[in-house]
């Protein structure tokens, strides 16, 4: 995996109330990079209406990216956790981890914090081991096996603004829906230190998506990026690495497409390294 490496997340490329219409329109965060990773919910596949339309979409990802000059990895995402078989990159030695950030809470979505789960899945999460426990790959992919079997039929929403108006309204009303959503921005560092912590100690930068609120949050001694959606309202960023750096930096909507704006912080990592792994689902 060549440097410089640019990470992307929550397109929802078919969701209704996104702003990314058309693959074509990230065009301008392909350039003066050789490698872009997209971390998770690239395209929707929540519903049955998106899954008729989803293998179209994917196709559709696929066959941009070929045409550019970067490399492209997808990590899979709670909308789309079947769309490689990729659920964590690690960068730079182990120092930079990236995985979509579904695993930092037990509830699909931070709005529906008490989602019901199906006898299947409860015994696909609960059931597994003490040893299967302390393996980090079995629990993302126990996590986005689970996922796969979620249908959430009421996610279809109808398209334009009024679109968008549906969506916020969906996220939250009732009220409990609101403040569960904004516990979960408020625990989505802590939740990623406590999971590097126990799983990848040796991490010190995090980078996440999910939960839609772009941030940046130094915390003793560990970074956790999240780099926000392409929905409306919180915005988005771009994090990059290059050179023994992360580089994060707002991503802005200008005539139709995406470009990148000011730079948020830029962190020096400790030794430089090419580095790269994954997890299989």
């Amino acid at each position: 995996m060549d440097e410089p490496i640019r990470i992307l997340s929550d397109l929802h490329l078919g969701h209704s109330a996104s702003l990314a219409r058309d693959i074509a329109q990230i065009e301008p965060l392909f350039r003066g990079v050789k490698t872009v990773i997209f971390n998770g919910d690239t395209v929707e596949m929540r519903s049955e209406r998106d899954r008729e339309l989803a293998e179209q979409r994917i196709h559709a990802v696929h066959d941009f990216c070929a045409e550019q000059e970067a490399a492209s990895y997808f990590i899979n995402g709670n909308h789309d956790p079947i769309i490689s078989t990729i659920n964590h990159l690690e960068i730079d030695d182990g120092r930079v981890l990236v995985t979509h950030g579904d695993v930092l809470f037990h509830e699909s979505s931070p709005h529906r914090r008490r989602r019901m789960r199906s006898p299947l899945q409860a015994r696909r999460v609960d059931g597994l081991t003490p040893d299967e426990l302390a393996h980090f790959e079995q629990i993302l992919s126990t996590n986005k096996r689970v996922t796969a079997f979620h249908d959430d039929y009421s996610f279809s929403i109808p398209e334009g603004q009024w679109g968008k108006f549906t969506t916020f309204m969906k996220q939250t009303w009732p009220p409990r829906r609101l403040v569960h959503m904004v516990s979960s921005w408020t625990h989505t560092h802590v939740n990623a230190i406590n999971l590097v912590r126990a799983y990848r100690p040796h991490a010190r930068v995090i980078v996440v998506g999910h939960t839609h609120l772009p941030g940046i949050w130094h915390r003793h001694g560990y970074t956790v990026i999240n780099t926000g959606s392409y929905l409306p309202m919180l915005g988005r960023l771009a994090v990059d690495f290059e050179g023994g750096h992360v580089t994060v930096r707002k991503v802005d909507f200008r005539r139709g497409h995406f470009h990148l704006g000011r730079v948020m912080s830029r962190i020096p990592m400790r030794r430089r390294t090419h580095a790269v792994t994954h997890a299989a689902a």
